[in-house]
């Protein structure tokens, strides 16, 4: 199997977590990293500067994402210097749709001996809005609250352009829709991620 560094990226409660955990169960020796590992030191930065933690107001999006975004990309790109694949679970929600700095992120991969793949992980926005109030995190509440809102200022489909100008190596959307599409789209990609289409 190649050596591979794996983004699963997609707008919450889509099932980005469930998809990224089975991947990695399923091809076991993995370094697993997710952004929301990071939420302890998020809270303290809210705190230190006295703000409300909230993950979609203007003072994260201005001040502390793209730190964020930097540190887990770091910590990815340290493990695969040693690990054979790394899989990043994150929303990229910005990123997927700038197809310079996903290019610059296929750059640094090869750099290393590995191919980028993509997993853009799709539910219907109803599917989406169920699975957020069962989970009922203290971090969706206000999206629960203002959901038409909050979806309005979110792009759920996925970034066809990325496939189209060969921006990553693979780019695969997985359907979380059902239990069935689930099931389909996981052996699917297990099958490319183990290079065995």
């Amino acid at each position: 199997m190649k050596k591979k560094l794996i983004l699963v990226a997609a707008p919450p409660a889509c099932g980005k977590t469930y998809v990224s955990e089975l991947i990695a169960k399923a091809l076991g020796n993995v370094t697993y990293l997710d952004k929301d590992t990071l939420a302890p030191m998020l809270r303290r930065s809210f705190a230190l500067c006295g703000q409300a933690p909230d993950m979609d107001g203007d003072f994260y999006r201005e001040n502390l994402r793209a730190c964020e975004y930097e540190t887990i990309l770091d910590l990815a790109f340290s493990a695969l210097r040693f690990e054979q694949t790394v899989i990043l679970n994150a929303p990229f929600s910005t990123e997927v749709r700038n197809t310079d700095f996903i290019q610059s992120l296929k750059e640094k991969a090869h750099g290393l001996q590995a191919d980028l793949m993509l997993i853009w992980v799709s539910a219907p926005i109803d599917v989406c809005f169920e699975r957020i109030k069962e989970r009922n995190a203290d971090r969706d509440q206000l999206k629960i609250a203002n959901w038409e809102e909050y979806v309005r200022k979110i792009n759920y489909n996925a970034p066809k352009e990325l496939e189209s100008e060969n921006a990553v190596d693979t780019f695969f959307i997985f359907d979380t829709s059902t239990d069935q599409t689930t099931k389909r789209a996981f052996d699917e990609v297990l099958k490319i991620i183990k290079d065995e289409i």
